[in-house]
């Protein structure tokens, strides 16, 4: 065979690994060789056989979605308005929870810190001292109402609280976090202006609600006075028990020198 006719062949060979296809918007006819109609040809193998990768993603993508949006509304919902919450006993007007536990592990150190500052404190509590002095009063109706809160206990003058506490099972109490960090509150308690003396804390008072042994405070065996002592008000609380005995509790308050106005 000529190479003419090799050379015509190798055209022709040439011109059958080509196709044509017309575009209905271009008159242009272009070539589209065997290079860039595999994938196509591989596209449409896949469809023939049921499988197209793409539209097998597409299901999976859509069932996770549809699986999570299940679970989401399927989920448990709380009604806070109907759940019945865990009931905390507080017998105080305040709205913290008094923890016993909590309350003796750190008593020591804020009696101490209570001590460190009335002590630290002394030319402020002198200064409270002259300024109460000044003003004259000898019992509690001559204190203006306005002080009637401000009162605060003055620890390191105590006597006989924790024996009292301990006697009467009310250490670790909030009867016993009233009486050394809290302050008094006086209120008139009938028509002829008497005054009694109040925790706020606790809603009443201390020394008359809870038996001594076998003495009932609300009878005659509690004595109770107090006196305005210079610039401090003093109370002193004496229990008389079956066979004679005694107990004697001393609680001394003051005034902030910075509450005078």
């Amino acid at each position: 065979m000529s190479t003419e006719s090799l050379d015509q062949l190798s055209d022709l060979s040439l011109i059958s690994d080509c196709s044509y296809h017309s575009d209905s918007d271009q008159d242009q006819v272009e070539p589209v060789f065997q290079e860039e109609r595999k994938p196509v040809v591989r596209r449409q193998k896949n469809q023939e056989n049921g499988i197209d990768l793409v539209e097998v993603g597409g299901i999976i993508l859509i069932s996770v979605i549809l699986t999570l949006s299940v679970a989401y509304l399927n989920r448990p919902i709380h009604n806070q308005t109907t759940e019945s919450a865990p009931t905390v006993t507080n017998t105080t007007n305040t709205t913290d929870t008094f923890n016993p536990t909590e309350y003796m592990k750190t008593l020591g150190e804020r009696r101490m810190m209570k001590t460190s500052e009335i002590l630290g404190d002394q030319e402020k509590v002198a200064r409270a001292q002259r300024v109460v002095e000044s003003k004259e009063w000898s019992k509690l109706a001559d204190v203006p109402e306005y002080y009637w809160d401000k009162f605060m206990p003055d620890i390191t003058r105590f006597e006989g609280v924790d024996a009292y506490l301990h006697k009467t099972k009310q250490n670790g109490t909030q009867v016993e976090e009233a009486l050394y960090f809290h302050p008094i509150k006086f209120v008139k308690i009938n028509m002829r202006g008497t005054i009694d003396t109040t925790w706020p804390s606790l809603n009443h008072g201390i020394f008359d609600m809870v038996n001594v042994d076998s003495c009932d405070p609300k009878t005659e065996c509690l004595k109770s006075t107090y006196q305005i002592e210079k610039g401090d008000l003093v109370f002193e609380h004496t229990f008389t028990m079956d066979g004679g005995q005694k107990m004697f509790v001393k609680t001394v308050y003051y005034i902030p020198a910075e509450t005078f106005i």
